[in-house]
């Protein structure tokens, strides 16, 4: 059974808990989601809490990353819960290499534990398998992870979904001309990682070398069918074989995950100390640490390039495809920036994009706005959207009074429930 948000959900979920349940915050898609939704969970505990709101991870690193956000943000009512694959499962999707492997498993053991909750808060779409692992009429919320302008050709999966909340205008146009999703569905909080890590701990940005070369971050999607991975050994002779650019190569952090150890000890004996940086896992990757310390991006279809824009810089691309770029949407960054066709001309393409970046300036400020919104605060706007659609009362707020956030297009399960 899928809920439709047009004429509300079958029951009031914190009504029919009787002003107590819980809502649960999955992150076992990956440590690149977490600044996406975890503020939005620490905002809600701090906001109703009336509510219980667990988060739930599958590994060490992201349980720590969530206790720094939990103490950040002062909710010590947030709590963390750690569920494991089956042990033959997690031993699979190591020796493979191939952590997506755990996720359907992960997903039966969270239908099972979490079967009374209240309602299910997801960055990834596979959650949309609990749909049919004994979820079929909780509440499913999707808030998506990234900017970027990569999207599959079908978005069947949110049809799981019962709320979509998204950054900024970009992605609520796509998901309705493109997708063809009912706006009634659809909210915008403003981008979520870039409002948290604006307030706790991501500044101007580290020095990342101790001379003054400007430092070239090159960020490399894991999607060998866009990405330019394969040319990136070419990528650091190119910059080995100059002395004007510092390179820090720092890929999606899922491109990493699925390198074996051996691979990565390959990689990571090409950096040369003090001009070439190889980082394939660290917390760097995802906390902006090398986005707001470099001066140049280099990179193809990655959201980061909208994160390092966010300060805007001069951006370069690389075309490892040959794809006739110009017109795909999934390439619309690459037009804030210049394109090299081959790696062997990344220099210049930086050395263009330096020369011409002022010229570029305010269409890199106007992409921002269009994917990122009005991201200040975004972490407590997503918190009171899902308070509001689940008619959860938010301490000093009452619901009549509640800002507006699109309501007029949506009926809240709680709002539904009381006009029947």
């Amino acid at each position: 059974m899928r809920h439709d948000s047009s004429t509300g959900l079958p029951a009031r979920p914190f009504a029919r808990a009787q002003g107590q349940g819980e809502i649960v915050f999955l992150f076992i898609g990956g440590a690149h989601q977490l600044f996406h939704l975890a503020p939005v969970a620490a905002s809600l505990a701090r906001l109703c809490p009336d509510l219980r709101v667990t988060c739930v991870h599958q590994d060490g690193a992201t349980g720590r990353m969530l206790r720094d956000v939990r103490d950040d943000m002062r909710a010590p009512m947030l709590r963390i819960d750690r569920i494991d694959p089956p042990g033959w499962i997690a031993t699979a999707a190591r020796l493979l290499h191939r952590p997506s492997l755990r996720k359907l498993p992960l997903l039966r053991r969270i239908a099972r534990r979490y079967r009374s909750a209240l309602a299910v808060v997801s960055p990834e779409r596979t959650s949309a398998w609990l749909r049919h692992l004994g979820m079929a009429n909780m509440p499913l919320i999707h808030f998506r992870h990234g900017a970027g302008d990569r999207s599959p050709k079908s978005e069947k999966r949110l049809d799981a979904f019962d709320l979509i909340v998204l950054p900024g205008d970009k992605d609520v146009e796509r998901a309705v001309h493109r997708h063809g999703i009912d706006r009634a569905r659809l909210r915008r909080c403003g981008y979520v990682k870039l409002d948290y890590l604006a307030r706790h701990g991501a500044g101007e940005g580290a020095k990342l070398f101790d001379d003054d070369r400007p430092v070239a971050l090159y960020n490399p999607h894991f999607d060998p069918r866009l990405s330019s991975w394969a040319d990136a050994q070419a990528v650091i002779d190119a910059f080995a074989r100059q002395d004007r650019y510092n390179l820090v190569m720092a890929p999606h952090i899922r491109l990493g995950a699925n390198l074996s150890e051996r691979e990565k000890r390959r990689w990571r004996a090409m950096a040369v100390p003090g001009r070439i940086i190889v980082d394939l896992e660290s917390d760097r990757l995802v906390d902006m640490h090398y986005v707001l310390g470099a001066d140049i991006y280099l990179g193809d279809v990655s959201s980061q390039l909208y994160e390092f824009l966010a300060r805007p810089r001069p951006v370069a691309f690389l075309n490892s495809h040959g794809v006739d770029w110009r017109a795909d949407p999934r390439y619309a960054g690459w037009h804030l920036g210049v394109v090299a066709d081959q790696p062997a001309s990344v220099i210049d393409a930086i050395d263009d994009a330096v020369a011409a970046h002022p010229a570029r300036l305010p269409d890199q400020q106007a992409a921002v706005a269009h994917a990122f919104g009005a991201w200040q605060g975004a972490a407590d706007k997503g918190a009171r959207i899902i308070a509001h659609y689940l008619g959860a009362p938010i301490v000093g707020e009452s619901l009549l009074s509640a800002p507006d956030q699109g309501r007029d297009r949506m009926v809240s399960p709680v709002k539904a429930a009381a006009n029947a």
